[in-house]
């Protein structure tokens, strides 16, 4: 997964024509399905009108530069209705206020992480709260503007979870802590909270075999079965929310 930080400012390469286009400026996230829709293009030339890089158009994200195909895959502003609409909506991520389902305030999101095979966001970093500082996007209710809703049973999942370890003793604290890694953490709490979901929609594997298929509760064997078919990203998107 990448940072949205890590992206901006990074050079745009088509493969094609071997040219450096521009740099990226920014994104446009589409609330609807949560997924960045669109790279805003810097080519130098902004009294012509902004360009967009659609994500699905994007072959690869490395720390120095994007690829794309060709150039041709870079198209006007203009000529996209639903950045448009995405631009009138005026929904960002970064910035965002949380707030549970209850209405209890959690924090702000002050940067995201997204799949960089279709733009999903996959987790928010949270700031402005001792106990809760990421947020999967399995436990995002609503992306609003300025505003985004998670879910009160992750909510209250965490902090019971914070609880119990507060009653844990400090040494024993650190030593797991050491021994754990953050992406390791990460993938504990999104486990743990994605277990008895019911699924909404028919997951595949890539063979075309069906990993869990509409209305099965999720189990520890089908997370590991996701894992090691990449399917993750795909299943937290297609559970449902309390």
């Amino acid at each position: 997964m990448k940072r949205i930080r890590d992206i901006v400012g990074l050079s745009l390469i088509c493969v094609k024509e071997g040219l450096e286009y521009g740099r990226i400026k920014d994104v446009l996230f589409d609330p609807a399905n949560g997924k960045v829709k669109y790279l805003i293009i810097d080519d130098g030339q902004w009294y012509l009108g902004a360009k967009l890089l659609p994500f699905d158009k994007v072959v690869g994200i490395g720390s120095d530069v994007v690829t794309t195909e060709s150039q041709k895959n870079v198209i006007p502003f203009a000529q996209a209705k639903d950045g448009l609409d995405l631009i009138k909506r005026e929904v960002t991520v970064t910035g965002s206020k949380v707030y549970s389902q209850k209405g209890e305030y959690i924090g702000e999101v002050k940067e995201y992480f997204i799949s960089e095979t279709d733009g999903s966001i996959l987790e928010c970093e949270i700031i402005g709260n001792k106990k809760l500082n990421s947020l999967p996007a399995s436990a995002i209710v609503t992306f609003g503007k300025g505003v985004i809703i998670a879910s009160q049973d992750f909510v209250n999942q965490n902090e019971s979870e914070d609880d119990n370890a507060d009653e844990l003793d400090s040494d024993d604290s650190t030593d797991v802590q050491d021994k754990e890694s953050p992406s390791e953490l990460f993938e504990m709490k999104q486990r743990r909270f994605l277990l008895g979901k019911r699924v909404t929609k028919r997951v595949l594997c890539e063979s075309g075999q069906m990993l869990v298929d509409e209305g099965e509760i999720i189990t520890d064997e089908i997370l590991d079965r996701a894992k090691a078919e990449g399917k993750l990203v795909e299943l937290t998107m297609n559970i449902e929310s309390n």
